[in-house]
C-alpha cells in the first residue's frame, strides 16, 4: 500500500495529464475542464468499469471512478451506454441513483456521497446499463 501512496499520482495530479484519454468531447467544454481540474463543483462525469452482483438475485452494483462532480443517492443523472454515439439517442437514458456505496474489500458500506476522485459504487443504475 505504501508503494501506491508514494509512486501513483494522487487523482487531481493525474488526470490533468490524462484528461484528454478521459473525454472525447471538446477540450474547453465544462466537463472536460471538470475531469481535467477534478472539480467537485463541475458537472458530475463518472466511468462505470464493472458491474458486480448483488445478494439480491438479478442486480448489480455499478462500480466505477467519479472524475468530476458528486455522485450522490437521488440525483438524475444522464447515462450513456457503450453504443452511445453523440447527438444521437442510441444507447442514452435519464435516471435517478437509489444509493451510493465504498466497496472495501468484501464489505459495502453506504454512505450519502462520493466525491470527485473516488471509487465508488450505485445502486438503481443497473436497470439502465
Amino acid at each position: 500500500m505504501e508503494m501506491m501512496v508514494q509512486h501513483l499520482p494522487s487523482p487531481k495530479r493525474a488526470q490533468k495529464y490524462r484528461y484528454n484519454y478521459l473525454y472525447e468531447g471538446p477540450k474547453e467544454d465544462a466537463a472536460a475542464i471538470g475531469i481535467r481540474d477534478c472539480d467537485p463543483k463541475a458537472p458530475l462525469m463518472m466511468y462505470i468499469s464493472k458491474m458486480i452482483p448483488t445478494s439480491d438475485k438479478g442486480r448489480f452494483y455499478a462500480y466505477g471512478r467519479v472524475f468530476s462532480g458528486v455522485v450522490s443517492g437521488g440525483l438524475r443523472v444522464n447515462m450513456f451506454g457503450p453504443n452511445y454515439v453523440p447527438g444521437k439517442k442510441i444507447d442514452k437514458f435519464k435516471g435517478n441513483i437509489q444509493r451510493t456505496v465504498v466497496m472495501m474489500g468484501g464489505k459495502t458500506e453506504f454512505v450519502e456521497d462520493i466525491p470527485c476522485g473516488n471509487t465508488g459504487a450505485l445502486i438503481g443504475v443497473d436497470k439502465y446499463l
